[in-house]
């Protein structure tokens, strides 16, 4: 991200920002900036150039008298103030959406909202539905961890807005926005494997009892697609629904588990090492699927751009 030039220290200054000096573009430019991290895109949405962006963020540190970023080389981090102030921002312009929706003839969006959630990376949503709640208390989250299939029949009988997992085919009722990736990795226990300490390769356990994920799941079947000689040798399998279930197995010393890259990165301990399988074993995309339309809502938009934040 480009740098914004330096100013004078805020406490020589003295806010001059009231209702009758309030500039909305200028509060747009710095939200957008915020929440994309990029003076590049939100010069794009707004159709205007950078420097026009930097100066409008300036602008408004001066009429409020603090600094809402902390410059670092590339790089711009939201002070403490500019995070408080931003979920101010966002407040005044959701209920501008809503008013305009309202004059539109527009429905006004629900106030509950449903969301679910795989059993397996739960964990990596929740600081960002959290955080949706913060920006928004009003609003009442149903939170469901659901299975990819069944996720897909709650969305289209409209039993929640947002579903969050691993979803590679979709009907046509609905749609998919891409949020994270993730690879495979092989996790072991280092004394399982004596001097060594950790497996060569997948060769290593390919005649030991080895952990997996259920066979409904992708991530099994991608498994089974590409691991298909090392899955035939082994001694036997074991099926766990969860990462955290197999990274307690592993450190138990029951035997390795194949698992998500993403997940078993907060289990490594002394007793759980992990081996990254890389692009022969392939990667899954976490993404966030609604039906369509259904962004219309302010607020399951609001919603998705957290977690895709």
């Amino acid at each position: 991200m480009a740098d914004l030039n330096p100013h004078p220290p805020r406490s020589t200054l003295v806010p001059m920002l009231d209702l009758d000096t309030l500039d909305l573009k200028r509060l747009r430019a710095f939200q957008l900036v915020a929440r994309k991290g990029s003076l590049r895109v939100a010069a794009t949405q707004l159709k205007q150039t950078i420097p026009a962006i930097s100066g409008k963020i300036r602008k408004l540190e001066e009429d409020l008298g603090f600094d809402l970023f902390e410059r670092l080389p590339n790089r711009l981090l939201l002070t403490r103030a500019g995070e408080k102030f931003l979920r101010e921002v966002d407040g005044i312009f959701e209920r501008a959406e809503q008013a305009l929706g309202t004059l539109q003839g527009k429905p006004t969006p629900h106030k509950r909202l449903s969301v679910s959630v795989g059993s397996d990376h739960a964990w990596y949503f929740a600081p960002k539905i959290r955080d949706f709640l913060t920006r928004f208390p009003e609003v009442e989250l149903g939170f469901r961890v659901y299975k990819s299939a069944e996720a897909l029949e709650a969305l289209e009988r409209g039993q929640v807005e947002l579903s969050l997992g691993i979803f590679p085919d979709l009907p046509r009722s609905l749609e998919k926005k891409a949020l994270i990736g993730t690879s495979l990795s092989l996790a072991y226990n280092p004394q399982e494997f004596g001097r060594a300490r950790k497996p060569a390769s997948l060769a290593d356990i390919a005649r030991q009892r080895l952990i997996v994920p259920p066979k409904s799941t992708v991530t099994r079947k991608l498994i089974e697609k590409n691991l298909r000689k090392e899955m035939d040798r082994t001694a036997s399998l074991i099926e766990v629904p969860t990462c955290e279930t197999a990274a307690t197995f592993v450190e138990m010393g029951v035997g390795p588990a194949i698992v998500h890259t993403l997940c078993i990165e907060r289990h490594l301990s002394r007793h759980v090492q992990a081996l990254d399988l890389g692009p022969r074993v392939g990667a899954l995309q976490f993404s966030a699927i609604y039906r369509k339309g259904a962004l219309k809502n302010p607020l399951v938009k609001a919603l998705l751009d957290q977690v895709a934040g």
